[in-house]
């Protein structure tokens, strides 16, 4: 290595001073949204079974939502094993996966330029984005951590020459996520930039042949576990919207993407409906976000001789993209911050080859400088949205009114916390904008929660369960519908179908049931039913005293 001999533990420090800097104050968040149903709900990650995961979906055995990352499940349980329900060791893995990933880039980047100072730069400006605090603040974010580790490690691998090692870490990254089936792509756009040729890409036939058969692999491998039926995921809006509309609303996508490159000041989170609504042929900010990303994807094809590397970049971007975009295949998401995780090494690389290009070291000092101290504090900031729900939804709704999860998560919040009237207004805005089945069902608990019956919550409910039979909530509010009106058999069995009808009971569900046991008389079942909610929240002084109570200590 000569000088460079020193950059694994200089580098490696230097990427984790970032990280902490900009994400020490997000490991004492709690658990939230996805985070308490794949780790703090999910009994598949309190043992360490390695076959069990390789043979099982992400959201369990009862999912049919398409999705399959069986080295991320392995990995919650290995953590699992450490530190049990504890949301901090969870996000701390999270930062540790991030700094290796800026590391990764580090050495990517040099790779390409052959200068270290614009590969500490991309590197740092990379570690510090502030578009990627979803990926790395929320623990559910871990896939994109995990997909990206083993793709940037992949793509060193095939740069060096060691194929072996290149494919086992692209296989390692698609069933991390499946988004990484973009890297061969990826390398016939490295061969074709960098040789300056489509034949040098023909050339590599066989290496890139190795890489097919590996996504090959992995697709059967996929088939296989989830079936023919659920090989792709949900379509957004079940796929209710026309060719034309999907490529029109991807387009304003994508200006909400260019936003959270260049100006990332507000995150969400959640883009679901109604936050970029569908676009038909007379809006013209989405024929302006269609011609944006031509115009771009043009430009990089002509500077591909001139610029090789600004061409790299911009087309790196658009490729790693491509997977979730909606242009070729509906995808159950219009948009989310964490689909920007691998992509922003593509502009990462333009903004290190630039910063090379400013001619006084005193002006490239304070414009790095600045970058990252303004980055820092947006970071700082946004991790404040993802410290509980409350936060988080509150934020959501500030900055997307009319996004209907919003709404519904941020009167859920507020009924938890106890204010009812207040949660009311955030479902009944929902409502306006779509009758969805959280919605009513939120509604329907303040309207118990403020009248101690079920009188009015009733129509609600029915309306609910007519959108959603199958819902595991509906039939948990219905049951206690049941039992607030002393039909204790019709109760147990509705929270049973409750637990039934999902793969992640939330611990008061189970907690409830148990109580209505008591009520029955049925110790043994309601003992049960209590050690099985302290397995998804230990914390939780109600389960806890239930347990003590009985003799059966937690």
């Amino acid at each position: 290595m000569g000088a460079d001999g020193k950059f694994p533990i200089r580098g490696l420090l230097f990427c984790f001073v970032i990280v902490a800097i900009c994400y020490a104050n997000s490991i004492a968040n709690d658990f939230i949204l996805d985070d308490a149903l794949i780790v703090a709900a999910n009994p598949d990650i309190r043992s360490i079974q390695p076959l069990h995961t390789f043979k099982t979906p992400f959201w369990g055995e009862k999912s049919g939502d398409g999705i399959y990352r069986p080295l991320v499940i392995l990995g919650y349980s290995i953590e699992y094993s450490l530190w049990h329900r504890w949301a901090p060791g969870f996000r701390l893995t999270n930062l540790v996966l991030h700094a290796i990933n800026g590391y990764l880039v580090f050495l990517l980047v040099r790779s390409f330029l052959w200068a270290s100072p614009a590969a500490w730069a991309a590197s740092a400006i990379y570690l510090a984005h502030p578009a990627h605090t979803e990926a790395v603040a929320g623990i559910a974010g871990r896939s994109e951590l995990l997909s990206a580790t083993f793709f940037f490690l992949a793509w060193l691998m095939f740069r060096k020459g060691r194929m072996g090692w290149c494919v086992t870490a692209f296989l390692l990254s698609l069933l991390s996520k499946e988004n990484a089936i973009s890297f061969p792509a990826v390398i016939a756009l490295d061969i074709w930039i960098t040789r300056g040729s489509v034949k040098a890409v023909l050339q590599e036939w066989k290496r890139l042949g190795s890489l097919v058969a590996t996504g090959a692999l992995y697709f059967g491998l996929r088939l296989w576990v989830l079936g023919i039926d659920n090989l792709t995921p949900p379509q957004y809006l079940n796929g209710a919207w026309t060719l034309l509309q999907r490529e029109l609303t991807s387009g304003r996508a994508f200006l909400q993407y260019f936003r959270l490159i260049l100006a990332p000041v507000n995150v969400t989170g959640d883009y679901d409906f109604n936050s970029i609504p569908i676009a038909n042929a007379t809006d013209w900010d989405a024929w302006f976000g269609v011609l944006l990303i031509v115009s771009t994807i043009v430009l990089a094809i002509r500077l591909v001789h001139r610029q090789p590397l600004i061409a790299l970049g911009i087309l790196f971007f658009y490729v790693t993209l491509f997977p979730v975009s909606n242009w070729l295949v509906s995808t159950n998401a219009i948009m989310t911050e964490r689909y920007l995780y691998v992509p922003l090494f593509g502009m990462t690389l333009i903004a290190g080859m630039l910063w090379t290009r400013i001619s006084r070291r005193e002006t490239r000092l304070w414009v790095i400088g600045g970058i990252l101290a303004v980055s820092a504090v947006l970071c700082i900031s946004h991790n404040y949205v993802w410290k509980d729900n409350y936060t988080f939804y509150k934020n959501m709704v500030r900055v997307f009114p009319n996004n209907i999860r919003g709404r519904q998560g941020f009167g859920v919040a507020l009924l938890d916390g106890g204010f009812a009237s207040e949660a009311g207004v955030q479902f009944e805005a929902g409502l306006t904008v779509a009758r969805n089945a959280p919605l009513l069902l939120g509604l329907a608990g303040v309207q118990m929660k403020l009248d101690h019956n079920c009188d009015r919550a009733r129509e609600s409910i029915d309306e609910a369960l007519r959108i959603q039979p199958n819902n595991s909530s509906v039939h948990w509010l219905l049951a206690e519908c049941f039992e607030n009106e002393g039909d204790l058999a019709s109760a147990s069995d509705t929270y049973r179908r409750a637990v039934e009808e999902t793969q992640f009971p939330d611990a008061r569900l189970l907690f409830d049931w148990g109580m209505l046991m008591e009520k029955m008389g049925k110790h043994q079942e309601a003992a049960a039913l209590y050690q099985r909610a302290a397995l998804i929240d230990p914390n939780d002084l109600s389960i806890k005293f239930k347990l003590k109570s009985q003799g059966r200590e937690w």
